[in-house]
C-alpha cells in the first residue's frame, strides 16, 4: 500500500509500544479528582465498579445520562460499531467525538450534495490537482499521497493550493491562492460563478445528473471575483485563473482537508466544494474524485434497540444519524443539565481535556461527572481527572478489520495482532464485550473474541477471517457507478439545491458567512487583539499524541508560534524569544519563530502541546461559543489574539 514508505511515526513505532510511561494495569482513583493518587486493581474489579456505577446512574437519571467520547487514537474500524452497539443496548444516544472538527462536516457536505460520505481523489491519473486547506505531508497517508501528487506533476499535471500559509505544498504549486482564513466558502462560490458564467461547466453531466442548476446560477451572481476579492484578499484575476484551470483541464480532482472542518460555516463550505466537483463533471472518472466501493456487511450496531423517545443532547440531527454528536454539545449538557443531566462518561483513545475549544470549560465539566472512565495508552490530561483508568492495546497488539472504500484503499485488510499486549493492556473490542456482559447483555455480546465478530460482520461479502489472514483482498475500482442507480439523494441526482438540508431547515444553497471572530466581525475586540491566530501544519505528531516519543521529539522539540517579521518587529520580538499569546479566553507561552511563510496580521501556532505542557495549550485561546448549525463545528483554527514578549 505504501510502496515501502514509512512516516516518522511508523519508524518510531517501537518507542511507542515499549514506552516506559505506558499504562500497563487498571487504576482506581483514591484521592481527590486530579490529585494523582491511584491504586492498582484488576480488570474484573474495574468492570464491576463501572457496571455498578452505571446501573446506579441509569436508575436515578435514565440511560441517556451516559455519554461515550471516542477519539481518533481508537481508530474508526469495526471496533467503532461495537461502541454504537453497546450504547444502543444500554439506551443512550449520547456518543460524542471530535467529528465536528474532523471529517464529518465534509461527510455532510458530500451526503447532502451527491449522497456519498466522501470522494477519493485519483491523484495518479489526474491532470489538475486542487489541495484545499490540506497538508498531505502531515497526514496518515502523507508519504503515499505526496508521491502520487508529485508523480502526476512530473507527467504535467497542474497543482493548485488554497491555503493562507506558505506550506510545503503551496511552495510547489503552479497556482497558490493565499486566502484570508475562514473565507473558503466565498472563494469556492466565486469560482463557481466564473465556471457557470463563462460556460466552462460540463454541460452533458449537468443536464443529465444535476438538480437545481438554475437556482445555483442565480444564487452565485452575488459572488463575483471582484466582490469576493474584498472578502478573501485573493485577487480577482487569480480567482478566474484558478476556476478556468480547474474547469478546463480534465480530469481534475479536488481534496479538501481538515482545515475546512474548523469553521462555523464548515458544512456549507464543503457543499460548495462538492458542487465544484460535480459542476466540472469530475465525479467518479479516472483522474477525478472517485465514489467509494464498499463490501457488503452485516450492520451489527443494533440501531433499532435505541428507544425512539430518547433524544440526544444538542440539535444536530444529521450528525446524529452517524452517531457523531459534537462533543461541545455534551459538555454543555454536563454543565447546564439541559435538556437533561449527563452524569457519566467513558473516554476511549481521546483527550477531550486538551483537544476541544475552550479547554477551561471542558475541564470544569469533566470534574462534575459522577463517573469518568478513561481507556488509553498513557496517563493523559483527561485520564488524570478519571475515576477509573484502563490500559489500552496499541494497533500492534490487537486484531481489527479495515474495509475502507475501494476508491481510497482498494482492499479489505485484517489488521492482525503481531505481539501480545504489554502488561494487562486490552484491545478496545474486549472492553466493550466484557462490560456489556457485566451489565447483563450476554446475548448481545455473545462473541468469544473479535475474530468471531468480524466473521459475522463480513459474511455477506463471502470473505472470512481465515481468508484475510493470508493477505488483503483487493477490490475492483470501477467508474461512473451512478449510471446504474443514480445518486443516493432524494432526486437521485447531484443536488446543487439540497432537499436534505431544506428538509431540516438549513440553507439549501451554500452561502458565505463571515467568521465570528475577525477584525471585520469584531472590530472593537480586534483593537485589543489585533492578530488572527491560526494553526501551523502538523508534521510528525498526531493531534496531542506522541510528544513523549524521543525520536519524534527530535523533529519538533518544543511548542512554538510563527510570526511575520513585520509583526515581530512592532512588538520587539526576536527569533527564539519566549512570548505570551492571549485571547479573550486565556493565555499561553510558546517560543517565537520569525518567518515570512506567515502573512502579516496572522500568527500560526503549532497545535497539540497541551498534553505535554498545559501552559502551551492552544485551546486555552480558542472559542467554543460559536458553532456551525449543522455539524457543531467550532473555530479552532481562527481566533483573535495578541502576542507580547515575555
Amino acid at each position: 500500500r505504501t510502496k515501502g514508505a514509512l512516516c516518522p511515526k511508523g519508524l518510531a513505532a517501537t518507542q511507542l509500544v515499549y514506552a516506559p510511561d505506558r499504562l500497563k494495569h487498571p487504576l482506581k482513583r483514591v484521592g481527590e479528582r486530579g490529585e494523582g493518587k491511584w491504586e492498582r486493581i484488576s480488570w474484573d474489579e474495574a468492570l464491576t465498579f463501572i457496571a455498578k456505577k452505571l446501573k446506579e446512574i441509569r436508575k436515578k437519571y435514565g440511560p441517556q445520562a451516559l455519554s461515550v467520547y471516542r477519539g481518533q487514537a481508537s481508530d474508526w474500524g469495526s471496533a467503532w460499531h461495537y461502541v454504537i452497539r453497546f450504547m444502543n443496548v444500554f439506551g443512550s444516544p449520547n456518543i460524542c467525538t471530535v467529528g465536528h472538527i474532523c471529517h464529518y462536516p465534509r461527510v455532510l457536505g458530500g451526503v447532502s450534495t451527491y449522497g456519498v460520505m466522501r470522494l477519493a481523489p485519483d491523484y495518479e491519473n489526474s491532470k489538475c490537482i486542487v489541495l484545499w486547506g490540506a497538508n498531505p505531508p502531515g497526514t496518515a497517508e502523507g508519504g503515499l499521497r505526496v508521491g502520487q501528487i508529485f508523480n502526476a506533476k512530473e507527467k504535467g499535471a497542474k497543482l493548485i493550493v488554497v491555503d493562507p500559509l506558505l506550506t510545503a505544498m503551496a511552495a510547489k504549486a503552479d497556482l497558490w491562492l493565499q486566502l484570508r482564513p475562514g473565507t473558503d466558502c466565498a472563494l469556492a462560490l466565486a469560482m463557481i460563478n466564473v465556471i457557470i458564467n463563462e460556460e466552462l461547466y460540463d454541460k452533458e453531466f449537468v443536464d443529465k445528473w444535476v438538480e437545481g442548476f438554475d437556482k445555483l446560477k442565480e444564487h452565485v451572481q452575488q459572488y463575483t471575483p471582484e466582490s469576493v476579492e474584498k472578502i478573501t484578499n485573493v485577487k480577482a484575476d487569480l480567482i478566474r485563473e484558478a476556476a478556468r484551470l480547474y474547469a478546463t483541464i480534465k480530469p481534475a480532482c479536488l481534496y479538501d482537508g481538515n482545515a475546512v472542518d474548523h469553521q462555523i460555516n464548515s458544512v456549507q463550505t464543503t457543499r460548495a466544494l462538492a458542487i465544484l466537483r460535480a459542476l466540472t463533471g469530475n465525479i467518479d472518472i479516472p483522474g477525478g474524485d472517485l465514489i467509494p466501493t464498499m463490501i457488503p456487511t452485516v450492520d451489527i450496531r443494533l440501531m433499532d434497540r435505541l428507544p425512539k423517545d430518547v433524544k440526544p443532547v444538542g440539535d444536530y440531527p444529521l450528525m446524529f444519524q452517524y452517531r457523531h454528536l459534537p462533543a461541545p454539545a455534551v459538555i454543555d449538557a454536563i454543565l447546564t443539565e439541559k435538556p437533561y443531566p449527563i452524569k457519566a462518561m467513558i473516554v476511549q483513545g481521546g483527550n477531550l481535556a486538551v483537544v476541544l475549544a475552550n479547554v477551561t470549560k471542558t475541564r470544569e465539566a469533566l470534574q462534575r461527572l459522577d463517573l469518568l472512565v478513561v481507556m488509553d495508552l498513557f496517563m493523559t490530561r483527561t485520564a488524570e481527572l478519571a475515576d477509573i483508568v484502563l490500559p489500552a492495546a496499541t494497533s500492534f497488539e490487537k486484531t481489527g478489520l479495515t474495509a475502507y472504500p475501494a476508491a481510497r484503499t482498494p482492499f479489505v485488510l485484517l489488521e492482525q495482532k503481531v505481539i501480545e499486549p504489554i502488561g494487562e493492556a486490552w484491545p478496545d473490542w474486549k472492553f466493550w464485550f466484557e462490560l456489556g456482559r457485566k451489565l447483563g447483555y450476554k446475548e448481545e455480546f455473545v462473541w468469544e473474541d473479535v475474530e468471531e465478530a468480524i466473521d459475522e460482520q463480513i459474511k455477506p461479502s463471502g470473505l472470512t477471517v481465515d481468508q484475510l489472514k493470508k493477505g488483503p483482498v483487493f477490490l475492483p475500482v470501477t467508474y461512473k457507478k451512478y449510471e446504474e442507480k443514480g445518486f443516493n439523494t432524494p432526486s437521485k441526482k447531484v443536488e446543487f439545491y439540497s432537499k436534505l438540508l431544506e428538509k431540516y431547515g438549513y440553507n439549501p444553497l451554500p452561502t458565505y458567512v463571515e467568521p465570528p471572530e475577525t477584525p471585520i466581525s469584531k472590530p472593537d475586540l480586534a483593537k485589543r487583539y489585533p492578530l488572527m491566530g491560526v494553526c501551523w501544519p502538523r508534521d510528525v505528531y498526531v493531534h496531542t499524541q506522541h510528544r513523549n516519543i524521543p525520536w519524534l521529539r527530535m523533529f519538533e522539540p518544543e511548542p512554538s508560534v510563527r510570526i511575520n517579521p513585520k509583526d515581530a518587529e512592532k512588538r520587539g520580538i526576536k527569533d527564539g524569544d519566549l512570548v505570551e499569546a492571549s485571547s479573550p479566553r486565556g493565555s499561553i507561552k510558546v517560543k517565537a519563530i520569525i518567518t515570512e511563510r506567515v502573512p502579516e496580521g496572522l500568527v500560526a501556532f503549532v497545535w497539540g502541546w497541551g498534553e505535554t505542557d498545559p501552559e502551551a495549550d492552544l485551546n486555552r485561546l480558542t472559542n467554543d461559543a460559536d458553532r456551525d448549525p449543522i455539524a457543531g463545528s467550532t473555530s479552532n483554527r481562527l481566533f483573535l489574539c495578541e502576542i507580547r514578549k515575555v
